[in-house]
């Protein structure tokens, strides 16, 4: 046998040594990976205000709208920030919104055609300002990040009475009209608060 043959089937043998090994190493490793669990949110006990999200409460003594944001996947953490507590503010908007809608829904059927139309316009005007207004009140109080994923959640929030002061603000509804509509605020709230909105 000469040299080069000798080296020839060393190195085939070699070859096939490490691919055998190889393969067997590698179902190995598949056959005993273990499954990935599933991540729960629950599982890093997140604050209570995570979980139960967006809505009105009422706190000891106090009434408030909360508004949660999120922001995920975001390399840039100023950024995630800044989306995460403008969607917190958003989502109080969106409840202020709802509630300066009802209001005003039930403005217009207490007081039906009876009224006059510039008190009506007056108030439609009133209703329009109320809720960026109201929304330049919130507060962004807290934050969370999720331990393991890319989320950040913000949370927002405006007092009931920061609403009612700028209904008092409008100086071109009538006394009984903003009287009316303070008063229909708070109903609103626990209406939502018992909704769970």
């Amino acid at each position: 046998m000469n040299k080069n043959q000798s080296l020839f089937q060393l190195v085939l043998v070699l070859l096939i040594f490490f691919i055998f090994f190889g393969c067997t190493t590698t179902q190995e490793k598949t056959a005993s990976a273990p499954e990935k669990a599933e991540v729960n949110l629950a599982d890093y006990q997140p604050p209570e205000w995570v979980n139960k999200g967006s809505g009105a409460f009422k706190n000891t003594n106090e009434k408030v709208f909360y508004g949660v944001g999120l922001a995920d996947g975001m390399q840039n953490l100023s950024l995630q920030r800044i989306t995460a507590d403008d969607r917190a503010i958003a989502s109080v908007a969106t409840q202020i919104r709802s509630v300066v809608k009802r209001l005003k829904k039930e403005y217009e059927s207490i007081t039906g055609a009876g009224k006059d139309t510039t008190e009506r316009k007056n108030v439609d005007n009133a209703m329009k300002l109320l809720v960026s207004e109201t929304v330049n009140g919130a507060k962004i109080i807290d934050h969370w990040e999720h331990p393991v994923k890319n989320v950040l959640y913000a949370l927002a929030r405006v007092e009931l009475n920061t609403l009612q002061k700028q209904i008092e603000t409008r100086k071109e509804l009538s006394d009984e009209s903003r009287d009316l509509i303070r008063k229909k605020a708070e109903k609103l709230h626990d209406e939502m608060a018992k909704e769970g909105l």
